[in-house]
């Protein structure tokens, strides 16, 4: 105003998984593409989250790490044809057939379910091995992690950027005519405002609780929020709501009415809020009823 896998209550990362590879050694991968450091980065950070919760007594070279991980990489694989399989170290072969499984799925529906992004098992096998041995081959887990979060959520805004699109193009047309009717003010954030009462009371603060009455409507008149409808004042701190809010409230002394039209920007962004879809415009009446202590 973050998402577990089948194994990641062993790493917060993203809805990853993963198999097994023919050598049980740290190697250096080839990543030709973006799609191949993807899918390296993320059998890299699960190896190692894996590393840190089911290995993290042993040294990485001993031989009851190399049973457990060829337990593990044998479990992937069964899982991934739907097997059952029964090791020695049965915790660990049974957490590779859920690997596995959901390794199965992803090869239908994309990596980190991305239709775009291409299973390549054999890179996401080495970088588990790498990860389970914890190897800094080509990057560690931390810088993994990193490169899995930041490149899935460009990916992710830019796809959002082109579906919703229309609603951005929509908001600045509604914004651009709006700035030549009389009364409405623009800010150099680019709010705009119209001052329908002004109150006599004090300014609010970033730190303040308010107490307010709104109305909330879309650019097509499409209401998704009112307190004022409820019948019960909202109360929140100034710089607890989104930036928009934020900097209007700190323009209204205690008494005021004003009518805010607020850039997607200044909003949810490219967030999707339910009623309002990524890039909306919002508009609101919001009057200031007083300044809680």
């Amino acid at each position: 105003m973050k998402k577990q896998n089948i194994f990641l209550s062993v790493i917060m990362v993203a809805a990853f998984t993963f198999t097994s590879c023919n050598s049980e050694k740290a190697q250096l991968p080839t990543l030709k593409t973006q799609i191949d450091s993807l899918n390296y980065a993320f059998g890299l950070a699960n190896g190692s989250g894996i590393k840190n919760y089911y290995l993290k007594t042993d040294s990485a070279n001993s031989d009851s790490v190399k049973v457990k991980i060829a337990a593990l990489l044998k479990g992937l694989d069964e899982g991934m044809k739907g097997d059952d399989v029964n090791e020695k170290y049965s915790e660990i072969a049974e957490l590779g057939t859920k690997i596995g499984a959901a390794l199965k799925e992803q090869k239908e529906t994309g990596l980190m379910g991305d239709s775009a992004l291409k299973v390549d098992i054999e890179l996401i096998k080495q970088g588990l091995v790498n990860g389970l041995k914890g190897s800094s081959i080509q990057m560690n887990a931390k810088d993994a992690q990193t490169y899995l979060q930041s490149t899935m959520q460009k990916r992710q805004q830019a796809k959002m950027a082109e579906q919703f699109k229309g609603n951005k193009v929509a908001g600045e047309l509604f914004l651009t005519e709006n700035k030549s009717k009389p009364g409405v003010i623009t800010t150099a954030s680019g709010l705009q405002y119209e001052v329908i009462k002004i109150g006599k009371g004090a300014l609010p603060a970033d730190t303040s609780n308010v107490k307010v009455h709104y109305h909330g409507t879309l650019i097509d008149s499409t209401v998704f929020d009112s307190s004022i409808n409820r019948n019960e004042p909202a109360v929140f701190r100034v710089n607890q709501v989104i930036p928009g809010w934020t900097e209007a409230l700190k323009l209204m002394p205690v008494g005021s009415k004003y009518k805010l039209y607020i850039p997607q920007q200044l909003a949810y962004g490219d967030k999707d809020q339910g009623t309002i879809k990524p890039f909306s415009t919002l508009i609101f009446e919001v009057e200031l009823l007083s300044i809680e202590k």
